[in-house]
């Protein structure tokens, strides 16, 4: 019965405070907005993986109608690009491109879907350097330095302010208004009152951030994928609760509705924007990454260096792939496209000397970053959800890692024929290697969040329990 009548009396208080009406109004339409942002951006995936793979098709049709119509005696397009020649097949003009499709809730959260590449182009030349690259694709550096705006920054950013402007002054307001005596004068709790003020206020805001993220799923496919669309449901509820019960637990103290306001607005400022900044600059300081400019001049050294050197390197090439060596022409002159392969096999060599380091110190900040997220529930709730959408770094490792095996595929296939001198026909089209990702399981994602839920579950319960108990000294007297 008191549940009702608090319920009855909150929708009329809210009813009647335009101030409150307006925030709700305007996080609505920060959510669509959002939402509108994210369904955008995956349109815009989709469209570039779409063409991206008909590129793939496109490009084996010439080359295989251009080898047709040698077969039957014409002439290559280009003499200086015979799609006989293996070292012309297996590169640029034919290559091959693997590609990341958008993550199941990628509408939801962009995460690093606008920073790392999502497709890579395959061919012999493919080096570690081609991993740096955004595929030729221009972006503004502003929407890279703030990131897009999305679902995940509004739960995770913006959310607790609307939580705490509903509820900073959910039991203080009363008290100095002089009801709260006569409310308790009745068979009811402070707790009990409190819980169902801010069961309303939940049901709201969390309302709010479910439907349209639901909105979202469910026009962009994501409810293939239930079990990351019932995580994204379960962080935003969780994250939102913690709010509330750190709103009831500042209530408890007793103090005013200004000084209630103040301090939660400054744990909102340390949770969500001073912790999580101050964590990646760590990163950042502790585990600075290698410059791009080392790369490329490393690039360059050694590609000077290995001009000279294409004899000596095939030979020692030859000595560290033994298995490679058969049908290599034993001239005094070997042929050109071995010559150039052992130069680019080396040139590929020291860049992976230069990325290693950078791989490793990414690894570092990474590390650092996961071991100190647990002081803040904000980066707990936008590890959840990004990974959730699939746009979070486990997803897009898992690609790179395919990926890179796949170039090996690649130039294992090219390699022999490479090195032996050897001509190719349109048989060998059905044959090229094609990239298939494999996808990760489908409780890979759950199994990650299990840790940092399980974390946001403790702020929780601790919070709450601090709620809990100041709550309940509360009398109608103070």
């Amino acid at each position: 019965m008191i549940w009702r009548t608090v319920l009855r009396n909150e929708w009329r208080l809210l009813m009647a405070d335009r101030a409150l009406r307006i925030a709700l109004g305007l996080f609505a339409l920060l959510l669509v907005y959002a939402l509108v942002n994210g369904v955008v951006w995956t349109r815009f995936l989709e469209r570039t993986v779409e063409a991206v793979q008909a590129g793939n098709t496109e490009r084996a049709d010439a080359i295989e109608s251009e080898l047709i119509d040698i077969a039957n005696g014409g002439e290559p397009i280009s003499p200086f690009a015979d799609p006989r020649s293996p070292y012309v097949l297996g590169g640029p003009s034919a290559s091959h491109t693997a590609v990341l499709d958008p993550g199941p809730l990628t509408a939801l959260a962009v995460g690093q879907s606008d920073l790392l590449p999502y497709y890579y182009d395959v061919h012999i030349y493919t080096n570690e350097s081609s991993s740096f690259q955004q595929n030729g694709e221009v972006e503004n550096p502003l929407n890279l330095m703030v990131g897009r705006f999305d679902l995940a920054f509004v739960v995770v950013h913006l959310l607790p302010l609307l939580v705490l402007a509903l509820s900073f002054n959910v039991l203080s307001e009363e008290r100095e208004q002089g009801t709260l005596a006569l409310t308790l004068s009745q068979p009811v709790s402070v707790r009990g009152i409190v819980a169902a003020k801010l069961a309303f206020r939940l049901s709201l805001v969390a309302g709010m951030a479910l439907a349209i993220s639901l909105a979202g799923a469910l026009a962009t496919g994501g409810f293939a994928s239930p079990g990351r669309v019932l995580l994204w449901c379960a962080t935003v509820v969780a994250y939102t609760i913690f709010w509330f019960a750190l709103a009831a637990w500042v209530n408890s103290l007793k103090r005013s509705s200004a000084w209630n306001a103040t301090v939660l607005v400054g744990a909102w400022l340390v949770l969500v924007v001073v912790l999580p900044a101050s964590i990646n600059i760590a990163a950042g300081l502790l585990h600075p990454l290698p410059s791009r400019v080392q790369m490329i001049t490393a690039q360059r050294e050694a590609s000077n260096e290995v001009v000279n050197q294409r004899s000596e390197l095939l030979a020692r090439y030859l000595e560290d792939h033994p298995e490679m060596a058969e049908g290599v022409v034993a001239d005094e002159q070997p042929q050109m496209g071995a010559l150039i392969w052992a130069a680019t096999d080396a040139v590929n060599s020291r860049l992976e000397e230069v990325t290693g380091e950078h791989d490793a110190r990414r690894a570092e900040q990474i590390a650092l970053v996961r071991r100190y997220r647990f002081l803040s529930p904000a980066l707990l709730a936008q590890e959840v959800l990004i990974d959730a959408a699939g746009t979070g770094d486990a997803r897009f490792a898992s690609f790179q890692s395919q990926a890179k095996a796949f170039v090996e595929e690649w130039r294992q296939f090219f390699v022999p024929p490479i090195l032996a001198g050897e001509q190719l026909s349109a048989s060998v089209i059905p044959h090229l290697p094609k990239f298939r990702l494999e996808e990760e399981k489908a409780g890979d994602a759950t199994r990650r969040a299990t840790v940092p839920l399980i974390v946001l579950g403790g702020l929780l319960v601790i919070v709450g329990a601090g709620a809990g108990a100041g709550l309940g000294r509360v009398r109608g007297a103070d």
